[in-house]
């Protein structure tokens, strides 16, 4: 695998993946999972899955839509559910919050106001635990910054994806670089304790140059936090085409050693920070708790992972949403994935390895009750791209660049066979 260019498939986030999600045999009462959880500490996320448009490389589960009342009953439907699963999770204690889409900037301050009233229901308030939320140039308004300021959100991340307008216009945003660079200034100037600017290398006619030109624009912005994220040509984005591994790599590569040489700490293949005490949790993922509310979000609860059906293209997705507005039972579950402990297993692997920590043997030893097999890693060791010392198994830095191509090397084949049918039906 180190003799050439990666395989840039797709995102290696979470696992399962939610095309592996299916309908359960029989609807699944949240009471027992949660209850079983008890005591510990859980992100609370909030899914506002509206655009202005599509991004063409886009296939996360947004509606191209702004209109006024649709998102006024969704956000009617957030509290709702709400109501529902704070009194069950009262025993959990959150201590991180993110509201993420879709634009979640889409929304009017009244409308915003709603989220934190709605994060107030599970005790959840932005001045006491970690806040972050998304935007795109198009709606990074000062009024509404100010706002946001006001509630004390920590985190601002911004989709750029390129300065330069023809390679906008490649991945289909119209967005124009003067309205990129006044949001930026913006955002600067309110100075939000992280700021985090999203880039893509990859795209058509791009070149490593014209790549590292926006990484240099970016870093006049003084962001705490850059992502650097491959183009995938997916299923059902509005672009296509094939990608040029070898030209992916170089790019890869030439954006980490100058965001390195800027003194910017790679935490993952895409994440890089500049401020050390800022990489996040030093203790193991793999098994964290995450309560969603919103349409498409997921939710992580021991073995119960769950959400609504997936779906990219408009109809499925507008289909998808009006049903959650309808739904008047958010207790019970009715789509998801109930991990074997051999999944929990692989999740851990997965999730610890793409992290620049990497995996605490000692750690996994104490969560399973047996060594982390050898024979898993002794191929990647013999090719350098993992090392085993210290007490961790951990990506070495060719790793890294390869790390999406890892993880999928721990996919379990049942999990493999649902993101297959899901890609055929």
């Amino acid at each position: 695998m180190n003799k050439q260019p990666p395989h840039y498939i797709h995102y290696m986030y979470s696992y399962p993946h939610k095309t592996a999600y299916r309908p359960f045999n029989l609807p699944v009462s949240l009471s027992p999972y949660i209850n079983k959880v008890k005591g510990r500490r859980a992100s609370l996320y909030f899914h506002i899955p509206f655009c202005r448009y599509k991004c063409g490389f886009c296939n996360l589960f947004s509606l191209q839509s702004c209109n006024t009342s649709k998102i006024d009953a969704y956000l009617d439907t957030m509290y709702r559910q709400a109501c529902q699963l704070s009194p069950l999770t009262e025993k959990l204690t959150f201590d991180a919050f993110a509201i993420g889409g879709g634009t979640p900037l889409l929304l009017s301050v009244a409308q915003l106001d709603k989220l934190f009233e709605i994060a107030a229901l599970f005790g959840v308030s932005a001045g006491e635990v970690s806040t972050s939320i998304e935007t795109s140039p198009d709606y990074t308004d000062r009024h509404v910054l100010r706002f946001l300021k006001e509630k004390d959100v920590e985190r601002l991340s911004i989709g750029v994806q390129s300065f330069l307008t023809e390679e906008l216009l490649s991945i289909k945003r119209s967005t124009p670089v003067s309205v990129i660079e006044t949001a930026l200034d913006t955002i600067r100037q309110m100075d939000f304790p992280q700021f985090n600017i999203d880039l893509i290398y990859g795209i058509e006619g791009q070149t490593e140059e014209s790549f590292l030109s926006s990484i240099q624009r970016a870093l006049q912005y003084q962001p705490t936090e850059l992502f650097l994220y491959p183009l995938y040509i997916r299923s059902g984005v509005r672009i296509a085409g094939k990608v040029n591994n070898e030209l992916l790599f170089k790019m890869y590569t030439a954006g980490r050693n100058e965001l390195q040489k800027a003194g910017f700490k790679q935490t993952s293949m895409r994440r890089f920070v500049q401020d050390s005490n800022a990489t996040g949790p030093e203790h193991s993922c793999g098994d964290e708790l995450m309560i969603s509310c919103g349409c498409g979000a997921r939710s992580y609860i021991g073995e119960l992972h769950y959400a609504t059906s997936y779906a990219v293209g408009q109809p499925q997705i507008k289909s998808i949403i009006d049903a959650y507005i309808e739904t008047t039972d958010f207790t019970t579950i009715t789509n998801g994935y109930l991990l074997s402990e051999e999944e929990k297993q692989r999740r851990y692997l997965i999730k610890n390895l793409m992290y620049y920590r990497g995996i605490e043997k000692a750690d996994y030893w104490r969560r399973f009750g047996e060594p982390v097999p050898p024979v898993t890693f002794k191929p990647l060791i013999d090719k350098d791209l993992v090392e085993d010392k210290e007490g961790f198994i951990r990506l070495t830095a060719e790793g890294m660049a390869y790390s999406d191509d890892i993880g999928q090397l721990f996919i379990s084949p049942n999990v493999r066979k649902q993101m297959d049918d899901y890609l055929l039906e």
